[in-house]
């Protein structure tokens, strides 16, 4: 099957392209993006986008993840990333349950506009809706707290605070199920478009 682009009020998102290779290493390798996220290393090494994006269709084809360049609606420029990890997990209740671990991230010129809530929000929606995703959970280094406020924005609550030894990180923790929002969730939040 293939993936989908989503389209929102401002933003297209849709698959990444090899030609977004040297895109993705100039916005992400800036100190700033890198420093705001968990993952993304500095200095940023040549190659490791196209890597990264090799890893995308197998990902999306068996259902282990789902990843989007976030890009203007209009212009078509490429903005920054929204993803989300999938994996069929025991929870903490003991049930089983299809969950979406989130990530993003946003060049530095598109900070501050409300695009990545607007992105997340999409990609909320569409992993509940369309995926069948039971539950989201996403976590941000505690010294940045504008990741949070996006993902309270789009719904997610605070789990708690931990320190992430593999990242010799201080993480804040958080999560949504789907029961909490099913009535809430809004299906024009998005518009799929191939």
């Amino acid at each position: 099957m293939v993936q989908p682009r989503l389209a929102t009020r401002r933003l297209l998102l849709r698959p990444f392209t090899f030609a977004d290779a040297r895109h993705v290493e100039t916005l992400a390798g800036d100190a700033r993006v890198a420093r705001g996220s968990v993952r993304i290393p500095h200095p940023y090494p040549p190659g490791l986008a196209a890597r990264w994006i090799a890893c995308h269709e197998v990902a999306w084809q068996s259902g282990s993840g789902v990843y989007y360049a976030v890009t203007g609606k209009d212009s078509g420029e490429l903005q920054g990333s929204v993803s989300l990890q999938l994996a069929e997990r025991r929870l903490a209740d003991g049930k089983m349950a299809y969950v979406g671990t989130l990530g993003y991230w946003l060049g530095v010129d598109y900070w501050g506009a409300g695009r990545m809530s607007e992105a997340v929000a999409a990609l909320l929606a569409f992993a509940f809706l369309e995926l069948g995703v039971d539950r989201i959970e996403a976590s941000h280094a505690s010294d940045n707290p504008a990741s949070g406020r996006v993902m309270q924005k789009c719904g997610l609550k605070p789990l708690g605070e931990r320190f992430d030894p593999d990242l010799a990180l201080r993480l804040n923790d958080y999560a949504i199920d789907w029961i909490e929002i099913k009535t809430s969730i809004k299906s024009d939040t998005y518009e799929i478009i191939n």
